[in-house]
């Protein structure tokens, strides 16, 4: 939520709690609200505070309040532990939503009632963005402190313990409660508090995000990485396959945390976000487990995602998808990856871990999906030999058409020869007989001739032991004519 929407919610709110005090005078169930005001905190965040008045308990007025939370930012508000002061004339409790008014953005934000036995009730709302709410909300209450202090014209203790106490309760007993969630196919979960956020679900990985930008990606795979050291897979990166989509390029190199790096941010990037800025700072081998092969590694590593939130500390398990193979074509590798903004705490944040090692996988989930897969592998294998054995098919039918329509052709050419050869075999006779010519040849048919009957009848009858005349049935096309 950026500073010009803060502003418009405060005024919606104000706007909203005077329209409230027609409400509580009409239903008469609801308590009276008497000068409220809007303070604008210069640390961030905003809070309304101000007096009730009517005969009502504690509890009825917290309602009424987180009541007009709910309207105004068009969400029900996922309330913490309730905190009482320690002479009960206090309450208050934490909550977060989804502010649905406002596009949907995480709120987080703090309640406070108080009821002192002699006194006009009191009551106040803190509430920032989810992810800045840990770091203003100290601010607010100094200031909502000295704002009560000043209207009450002195000190109103008992409204400010509950703040107080809800501030101690949340530092003194450690990690926030959390709560089981999933999501997408359910075949992964985490326990979380509630103002985090689970953005995805699915193949055994989850990704979710604090509200103090901490950021947890558990069983990620990474794969169809192509390696460009292999020299087939630059058909893949200058071929006709380059224009088809982004592509993560990467060399697989034995060192696990740089080839992280690389797939990451390329990652980032065919996503539309800034690429990281990562200083490795130890790395230790780690057995292999259920999932990877080979040696996984855990990398400690510092990060700047170049999103405002400065440096993070961070740390990530690494693992292959199959053996080492610098010149595969293609590689593939899994990791869970947290880190949290330094200015919050270091990497083994209590929450942070906590959030992490509650990360469990269903097994049941991602063998169905598995299976699945597999299935569909299965029958895209079937139906791709069924379409190959169709084109062979036709390629054969075709084949044979083309024989069959080839010999057709050589057969019509041997009529088309034989009538032409008929033709040529009669002309031959027809010019012979108008012309006056005889053929002759020898008698070891060694030489052929033709020429005028006169000569012809000559040379046979002076060498009838060499020549002869050609019948016409035994004329030879090429030869005779």
């Amino acid at each position: 939520m950026n500073r010009i929407q803060i502003k418009l919610a405060l005024r919606l709110c104000v706007a909203f709690i005077c329209l409230g005090a027609g409400i509580a005078s009409s239903t008469g169930q609801q308590p009276a609200q008497s000068g409220l005001k809007t303070v604008d905190n210069p640390g961030g965040g905003q809070f309304v505070y101000g007096s009730l008045t009517g005969q009502f308990s504690k509890v009825d007025a917290l309602v009424y309040m987180l009541h007009l939370v709910h309207n105004h930012f068009g969400d029900k508000p996922q309330l913490g532990k309730f905190l009482q002061s320690r002479d009960g004339s206090s309450l208050a409790t934490f909550f977060t939503l989804n502010a649905k008014t406002l596009g949907g953005k995480p709120v987080a934000g703090l309640v406070i009632i108080s009821m002192p036995d002699k006194g006009t009730p009191q009551a106040a709302v803190l509430y920032d963005d989810a992810k800045n709410f840990l770091s203003s909300e100290p601010s607010m209450m100094k200031s909502l402190t000295a704002a009560w202090q000043g209207s009450l014209g002195g000190t109103s203790k008992s409204a400010v313990s509950g703040g107080q106490a809800a501030r101690s309760a949340q530092s003194s007993s450690g990690p926030p409660q959390l709560f089981p969630a999933t999501g997408g196919d359910r075949s992964a979960m985490v326990k979380m508090p509630q103002s985090w956020q689970l953005l995805r679900v699915g193949g055994g990985g989850l990704v979710a995000e604090g509200d103090r930008g901490e950021m947890v990606m558990m069983g990620i795979i990474f794969q169809n990485i192509i390696n460009p050291q292999n020299p087939q897979s630059q058909s893949l990166i200058n071929g006709p396959m380059a224009s088809r989509g982004a592509k993560v390029v990467c060399p697989l190199s034995e060192n696990l945390f740089s080839d992280y790096v690389c797939v990451f941010n390329q990652t980032r990037r065919n996503n539309g976000k800034p690429q990281g800025s990562f200083n490795f700072t130890g790395l230790a081998p780690q057995a292999g487990g259920s999932q990877g092969v080979g040696h996984p590694v855990v990398a400690r590593f510092t990060v700047d995602f170049n999103d405002g939130m400065g440096l993070r500390n961070g740390s990530v398990w690494i693992s292959l998808m199959a053996p080492f193979n610098p010149r595969a074509e293609s590689w593939a590798m899994i990791a869970s990856m947290s880190n949290i903004p330094q200015k919050y705490g270091s990497a083994v944040d209590p929450t942070l871990k906590a959030v992490v090692e509650s990360y469990t996988q269903d097994a049941a989930v991602i063998g169905r999906e598995g299976a699945a897969d597999l299935n569909r592998i299965h029958q895209q294998g079937v139906a791709n030999q069924q379409q190959a054995d169709e084109i062979n098919t036709r390629r054969e039918n075709s084949a044979k058409a083309y024989e069959a329509h080839r010999q057709q052709l050589n057969q019509n050419d041997a009529v088309n020869d034989s009538h032409n050869a008929e033709i040529d075999w009669q002309s031959k006779i027809n010019q012979d007989y108008i012309l006056d010519r005889s053929n002759i040849r020898t008698l070891d048919d060694t030489a052929h001739a033709t020429t005028s009957n006169d000569l012809a009848d000559l040379l046979v009858k002076s060498n009838p032991n060499k020549l002869e005349y050609i019948p016409n049935q035994q004329l030879i096309r090429g030869r005779d004519y």
